[in-house]
């Protein structure tokens, strides 16, 4: 169970620097992550936008540094996304989803998808901390590294492999 928590440790560290990489390229990237918060006062949503993606980071380098914490980080940070998705879903606000750099695609259920596939990674790395396991060994660790980044690639792009499937399903 050991490899099973470091491919989730290897999947959700990267889903989180690259979050957080794509709000602080750029002061100009982080003014317009913060232009989505439309759920908040104005003044309010630059410091907010800069704290989620500190967060971010935070939980990133926690995950890796101290899984339990980790874990327990990254789950309350995509419980208050799924909030934030669900409330503005609510509302009518559906903003552009910018989690992962300027994207036009609007917040939508594919996002709450997205982030409870994310939970589930965490209740998985939760067990395997939980289970007693063998040594970590050379070969698993050659396996549980590709195998999280590569889970982290297609949950960062998501949202446009759902929109793939859309277009097709559509179409057909």
């Amino acid at each position: 169970m050991v490899h099973v928590l470091v491919a989730s440790q290897a999947l959700l560290a990267t889903v989180f620097v690259v979050s957080a990489y794509s709000k602080l390229r750029s002061r100009a990237a982080l003014q317009s992550f913060a232009a989505t918060l439309r759920l908040l006062p104005g003044p309010a949503r630059f410091p907010a936008a800069g704290a989620t993606a500190a967060m971010e980071v935070v939980t990133a380098v926690t995950l890796i540094v101290f899984p339990p914490a980790g874990l327990a980080a990254g789950g309350l940070l995509l419980i208050a996304f799924s909030t934030w998705i669900a409330v503005s879903l609510r509302r009518g606000q559906r903003e552009a989803c910018q989690c992962f750099g300027a994207s036009v695609t609007p917040l939508g259920p594919v996002h709450l998808v997205r982030n409870g596939l994310l939970l589930l990674v965490i209740a998985l790395g939760s067990v395997a901390l939980m289970s007693p396991g063998g040594p970590v060994t050379v070969a698993g660790l050659a396996l549980a590294v590709p195998v999280g980044l590569v889970g982290a690639i297609l949950l960062i792009v998501f949202d446009d492999i759902a929109d793939l499937f859309m277009e097709v399903s559509g179409s057909a």
